[in-house]
């Protein structure tokens, strides 16, 4: 079956040339976009299996493009095609996800082994998102048990990462083979009876309990990422410093990941669970 390419390139020209070369090579190009405007709508009539996408355009470039179809697919496959090529942009398409990086000229061969690399199913990254939520939840519930003894019951998973906040939000980065995002997020009420019960005697003042979601978060954090290193030690994951947020009615977002969620129950109240990775391999020509 032909591998179906999209071309976002702002330059008719390049497009053609880019088009021809990838036909040539028995690969379908099934739609192009010249700019930010045409990508996202574009991208869902043609449902490409990889886009290629070129950095230098007016306006949104190649960067901020991709950001914005990230957002809208985590999985989306993107390769990056330019005559730039150095550290700082080779820094920030790492940051951002995409799977493959290729410089101008483009030589066919490059190309194609580039691409075949990008198409190819990355088991170990499937096996992570297959094992993480239940992993993720285990922990959870082990680090509720053990700081209060209090046992955890849980609803339905979901793919959305548009819940709203119930009050105060930790999130946590986790780095390791491929990077990833946890969060969790409870409301003040329950984040107070969990104080307590940790503390055995209420919270001294907010930044207590603030320090509490923080570090439970945390304790969360380490243990799933330990429990997925001994299930396959080429993860490498490690968590990295929480951040807390309060006060504020926001929706729960993870720029260019799809967070798998659920809500945990117990005597404190409702927690949220949220977490989701990217699979961060870029591949270079």
């Amino acid at each position: 079956m032909s591998i179906r390419i999209m071309i976002v390139d702002d330059s008719s020209f390049s497009r053609a040339i880019l088009a021809d070369s990838l036909q040539q090579e028995g690969y379908e190009v099934v739609g192009e976009a010249e700019c930010l405007e045409s990508l996202v709508e574009t991208y869902n009539k043609c449902k490409p299996d990889i886009v290629t996408m070129d950095i230098v355009m007016p306006g949104a470039d190649g960067f901020e493009c991709s950001k914005v179809l990230l957002a809208h697919d985590a999985m989306a496959k993107i390769i990056l095609i330019s005559s730039m090529k150095d550290e700082q942009a080779e820094a920030e398409a790492r940051r951002i996800g995409v799977a493959g990086y290729v410089q101008k000229p483009v030589e066919a061969e490059g190309l194609r082994r580039v691409i075949t690399g990008v198409a190819s199913p990355d088991s170990l990254y499937e096996q992570l998102v297959n094992w993480s939520i239940d992993v993720f939840q285990e922990a959870l519930a082990q680090s509720i048990t053990r700081m209060t003894k209090a046992i955890t019951t849980f609803s339905e998973r979901t793919w959305s990462d548009k819940e709203v906040s119930q009050g105060i939000t930790v999130v946590i980065g986790i780095i390791g083979h491929y990077s990833g995002s946890m969060i969790v997020d409870l409301s003040q009420e329950t984040a107070e009876k969990m104080a307590e019960g940790i503390l055995r005697r209420p919270a001294k003042n907010q930044e207590e309990i603030m320090a509490m979601a923080a570090e439970f978060a945390n304790i969360v954090g380490g243990v799933a990422c330990s429990m997925l290193n001994k299930k396959e030690q080429a993860f490498g994951l490690r968590v990295s410093p929480p951040s807390v947020f309060y006060g504020v009615q926001t929706k729960i977002v993870s720029p260019t990941i799809q967070l798998q969620g659920i809500y945990g129950d117990n005597d404190f109240g409702r927690t949220y669970l949220g977490i989701g990775f990217k699979r961060g391999r870029v591949l270079w020509m």
